[in-house]
């Protein structure tokens, strides 16, 4: 995928979800599903407010409170799918397979950063408009 070096972070074979000790040579997994991602995704958020601005300026009530969570999952998605191979461990049989304790801590990262993403675009874009 174009681009998914600067989306992607190196992990260890032991800990797949922390981006902090990283193994350049294995594949890498998307930085939204790492625990430093909880700090990280403040250039997201702000792409994520712009672009509901930019539609909601095409036609305000059909774009509405759902479109920052709809961007903000659909992030998570792409985020674990592109990550898929990094967050995997060999099997038995030669293949590779991603377990299921390695999953579901990628998948719950990737649920809450997508609500705390969101909930910070409604957040921020409720509070601007309050303020001004």
């Amino acid at each position: 995928m174009p681009g998914s070096s600067v989306l992607m972070t190196s992990t260890s074979s032991t800990d797949v979800t922390d981006g902090s000790t990283g193994d350049p040579t294995k594949a890498g997994v998307s930085d939204f599903l790492t625990i430093q991602s909880f700090t990280n995704f403040a250039a997201v958020s702000g792409a994520i407010t712009a672009a509901w601005h930019a539609v909601q300026s095409l036609n305000s009530t059909a774009f509405g409170l759902w479109f920052p969570y709809a961007c903000a999952f659909l992030w998570a998605t792409v985020s674990y799918q592109i990550s898929k191979e990094g967050l995997s461990k060999a099997d038995g049989d030669g293949g590779k397979t991603v377990p299921w304790g390695v999953t579901g801590q990628a998948l719950f990262f990737a649920f809450i950063n997508a609500l705390v993403l969101a909930g910070s675009v409604v957040g921020t874009t409720g509070a601007l408009k309050s303020a001004g």
